[in-house]
C-alpha cells in the first residue's frame, strides 16, 4: 500500500509540471530572412594575452647552478631532444633548462638547497602531473 502511494504522488507531480507553456518566440508576419538579417551579433572579444615569463632561460639556468638538489623529468643522449622536451614543459609553465652530467642531458624542473624541500616538492609534482617518472638528482 506504501508503495502505490508513493506511486501516486509520483505521478501526480510529474503530470502537475507538465503545463502548457509557450517555450517558442513568436515570429511576426512577413519576411523571415530581413528580421534575420537586422537581428544583431555580438562581436567578439579577442583572447587575453598570456603575460611573459619574467625569467629567461639563462636566468634560471644561472640561478639553478647554485642548487645542490634537482627534480628531474626527463633524461636524454641527445641535446635536441632534451631541448625540444624542456620546450614543451615550458609552454605548460614549468622554466625548465637542460643541465649536462656525463654525457646525460637532464631535464630539470625545480632545483632546491635543501633535500626535504626538494622531495617534497618532487611528491607534489608526481600527484599532480599523474607521473611517477620525476626524480630526484643531488650534485
Amino acid at each position: 500500500m506504501v508503495k502505490f502511494n508513493f506511486f501516486l504522488i509520483l505521478v501526480f507531480l510529474l503530470f502537475s509540471g507538465c503545463k502548457d507553456k509557450k517555450t517558442v518566440t513568436p515570429v511576426e508576419k512577413g519576411n523571415i530572412a530581413e528580421q534575420t538579417v537586422k537581428k544583431s551579433v555580438p562581436e567578439l572579444t579577442p583572447a587575453p594575452e598570456k603575460p611573459e615569463p619574467k625569467l629567461t632561460t639563462e636566468q634560471i639556468a644561472e640561478s639553478r647552478n647554485s642548487f645542490d638538489y634537482h627534480i628531474v623529468a626527463a633524461s636524454y643522449n641527445n641535446i635536441t631532444q632534451a631541448n625540444n622536451f624542456k620546450n614543451r614543459l615550458y609552454k605548460k609553465g614549468y622554466p625548465s633548462l637542460v643541465l649536462e652530467q656525463k654525457g646525460k642531458f637532464r631535464v630539470v624542473m625545480q632545483s632546491f638547497n635543501k633535500k626535504e624541500t626538494a622531495l617534497k616538492e618532487l611528491i607534489r609534482l608526481r600527484k599532480l602531473n599523474k607521473t611517477p617518472d620525476l626524480w630526484l638528482l643531488h650534485q
